[in-house]
């Protein structure tokens, strides 16, 4: 189960990472969140930090010693908050796609 959840959630942040490549480099967005995307280089930008926060948090978390573990959580929920929070600001809140 465990081999399963890594390969899963390594697909998942290779998809978005690739979304995250593709709106920054390109400026183009994936269907879903595009009527709600205003400036798509700082929502790309939100996606790939989101995904290495995503990361450190799945493929940092069998830390041996406990003080490094919370603190390898922590920096990928700073991480991960910090994308969230550019991806929300490359966005207009209450946009919707009509």
């Amino acid at each position: 189960m465990h081999v399963i959840s890594l390969v899963a959630v390594s697909v998942i942040l290779v998809l978005y990472a690739v979304a995250g490549v593709m709106a920054l480099t390109t400026g183009r967005i994936l269907p879903f969140p595009r009527g709600r995307v205003l400036r798509p280089r700082l929502w790309g930008s939100g996606a790939l930090v989101s995904c290495a926060g995503v990361a450190l948090l799945r493929f940092g978390s069998p830390a041996r010693d406990t003080a490094t573990a919370v603190a390898v959580f922590a920096v990928g929920m700073v991480v991960f908050v910090s994308g969230a929070v550019l991806q929300l600001l490359g966005q207009r809140v209450g946009r919707t796609s009509a």
